[in-house]
């Protein structure tokens, strides 16, 4: 898309939506001056904002309160959709008891990390406590646990982590193929660590774009009137909504190829704020 194009359409956007790590914050985890006061800016100007992370609700609430997000926040890539303080919820899934028996039966035979989640908290054992470091630390209740037996009801997530990558495709296979009516899966190397390489279980039909359609739903927003903004491999959903996208200098190729814009920038140089300022001028300034 011609700039002068994506900038023509830019004047229909309504709803601003955002990954978190490793596009909205910096590698310290931090949210620039720059960004804060665009969102402000834009939001007196009835532009909303919002964001749609793989991290748990309550890890994601500082910075959604950082910024004054009113709207419901999607977290845990789809299965969780709802404001800041719970108490509107427009949308909860949760994994079928028997699928997370399997799936830890697996993860044991295999030598694979394994963590629950329940909405707010990250249910681990002793033997899994490296999810601490995997998940990130910012805002998560870890909860530990002398064993998974008793909580693998109202799971909507399930971590699997390991080194070795073929097992870990092996892991995606079986669960799957199996049980490809009740859940989906996504497997890819982590973003910070890069010898490490992840499997996140969810349930079915449950994604960020799954969770974009209902928040845009609950929002009253149009494809045309939403812009999303990421750089990895769990924003692929994302991007397939609709809406223009926006990606990052440092992004992976497959989210370029699908971006109506690439940020000459990188997260570490405020991508997404710099970007909210080029919206903002491109809006309102003559």
């Amino acid at each position: 898309m011609e700039f002068d194009e994506f900038k023509r359409r830019l004047k229909k956007v309504k709803l601003i939506v955002s990954d978190v790590d490793g596009t909205l914050l910096n590698k310290d985890y931090q949210l620039t001056e720059l960004c804060h006061d665009m969102v402000n800016r834009l939001k007196e100007k009835a532009i909303l904002f919002s964001l749609a992370t793989q991290r748990i609700h309550s890890s994601i609430v500082p910075l959604a309160k950082e910024l004054s997000i009113k709207i419901p926040i999607i977290t845990l890539n789809g299965a969780l959709i709802q404001d800041v303080n719970g108490e509107n919820v427009i949308h909860r899934s949760h994994i079928k008891g028997k699928v997370v028996d399997k799936t830890l039966k697996l993860a044991e035979k295999y030598y694979i990390r394994i963590a629950l989640c329940h909405d707010d908290k990250v249910i681990y054992t002793e033997d899994n406590s490296v999810f601490r470091d995997f998940l990130g630390s910012v805002g998560v209740d870890y909860v530990m646990v002398d064993s998974y037996k008793q909580y693998t009801d109202k799971t909507n997530h399930i971590f699997l982590a390991g080194n070795d990558r073929d097992v870990i495709s092996k892991l995606d296979r079986k669960i799957g193929f199996r049980y490809a009516r009740h859940v989906v899966t996504s497997r890819f190397r982590s973003q910070i660590h890069t010898d490490l390489h992840k499997l996140e279980i969810m349930p079915a039909k449950v994604t960020k774009k799954t969770g974009m359609a209902k928040l845009a739903k609950h929002l009253g927003i149009k494809k045309e009137e939403l812009v999303v903004i990421g750089d990895w491999y769990n924003d692929r959903e994302l991007f397939e909504y609709g809406g223009l996208n926006v990606t990052l200098k440092d992004a992976i190729p497959e989210l370029k190829d699908k971006a109506h814009y690439i940020s000459p920038l990188t997260n570490d140089e405020d991508a997404v704020g710099n970007f909210l300022k080029l919206f903002y001028d491109n809006m309102y300034k003559n």
